[in-house]
């Protein structure tokens, strides 16, 4: 009397051996999701999931007196229940203090560069925003009254003249 498993070609028996390891559907449990749905694809890194009512939310480097220069100009520092962020349990990236930040590259000097998350209210955000394009908005004007020269302050070789046309509509 012959084996019947004894008869068969290794092929036969590897492939009797993965039908068994299959499971049919109903034999298969749900296992919690463990990564984000859009895996892979496009994601903002400095990206905050909550807002914070009343408040302009905004990331600085901590380089060359940037964020001190905000903390004078009534910026605060985000702490992680303002935003219910959670820290990450295989590589932490959080602050020894109670702030929200982030590592974004290397500074000049080749040390670590870290983006702290800051917030304003909405009003100082309001004021700085307004202040920013009062530059922009003073020198259109001055093009467009034509009290500005052409060029001014900017390189123009030898030989180019360069007219500005405060009445073209493109």
């Amino acid at each position: 009397m012959s084996n019947p498993v004894n008869n068969t070609t290794p092929a036969q028996r590897a492939a009797a051996r993965a039908q068994a390891a299959v499971r049919t559907p109903a034999q298969r449990s749900e296992a919690p999701r463990e990564r984000n749905k859009n895996f892979g694809g496009p994601r903002l890194k400095l990206s905050v999931p909550q807002t914070i009512a009343g408040y302009h939310l905004y990331w600085e480097n901590d380089d060359d007196g940037a964020i001190e220069q905000l903390l004078y100009e009534g910026f605060e520092f985000v702490k992680p229940e303002e935003v219910r962020m959670q820290v990450q349990t295989i590589v932490a990236d959080s602050d020894l203090n109670d702030r929200v930040s982030k590592f974004v590259g290397k500074k000049a000097d080749g040390s670590p560069l870290r983006s702290f998350l800051l917030k304003c209210k909405d009003e100082v955000w309001a004021d700085r925003e307004a202040s920013r394009y009062q530059q922009a908005d003073d020198w259109e004007d001055s093009i467009y009254q034509g009290q500005t020269a052409p060029g001014a302050g900017r390189y123009i070789p030898k030989g180019t003249e360069l007219v500005i046309d405060p009445n073209f509509k493109p």
